[in-house]
């Protein structure tokens, strides 16, 4: 019994704010108080509010967006092509070269299911299109769900190789720059 009561204790207040995160506030301006079951207005918006947007326009839009953002800061890290850019090895480099691969191409393929899964809902019903983006859109599902961990991994690879390459830097790489001595506060 003790057990059930710090179970209750602890995590009712975290599911109940939970379910009220998840729940749908939809366009209620009102509110019901429970003391005088007076409607009385609501004054501000839940703390994790987000517009419904279903899988239109506006979903694609926000979905590329965030998609576009990931896949740049994965070709910020492609500049390890560059041969200006020195590695210890011949193997971290090319396991920076991969890792920068799998992080630029990733959210490209995830953003792809949203484009055929909207192709699909504007297709006509028991056409072949619908079908052919029907299974477009399972395959790069399933493809997705492969790249996932894929992603997560080569993140890591380039934090490590990252630190790893710290220890073999080259020679100058601590010397004080020299437009460094006129700007105030730098050295």
């Amino acid at each position: 019994m003790c057990l059930q009561n710090i179970f209750v204790k602890i995590f009712k207040p975290i599911l109940d704010r939970v379910r009220d995160i998840i729940s749908d506030y939809g366009d209620e301006t009102y509110d019901v108080d429970p003391l005088d079951n007076l409607r009385v207005p609501v004054m501000k918006a839940p703390t994790f509010y987000s517009i419904n947007t279903g899988l239109g326009v506006t979903f694609i839009q926000i979905m590329w967006a965030c998609i576009s953002i990931s896949a740049l800061f994965g070709a910020i890290h492609c500049a390890g092509w560059s041969s200006k850019i020195r590695f210890s090895s011949h193997t971290t480099l090319l396991l920076w070269r991969i890792s920068a691969t799998i992080i630029t191409g990733s959210p490209l393929v995830w953003g792809l299911i949203f484009v055929f899964a909207y192709a699909e809902q504007q297709s006509e019903d028991e056409s072949l299109s619908k079908e052919v983006y029907d299974k477009l859109s399972a395959s790069f599902t399933y493809l997705s769900i492969l790249t996932i961990p894929l992603y997560i991994f080569a993140r890591i690879i380039l934090l490590v190789l990252a630190f790893v390459e710290l220890r073999d830097l080259p020679p100058g790489s601590l010397a004080t720059i020299q437009w460094a001595s006129f700007v105030p506060f730098i050295h």
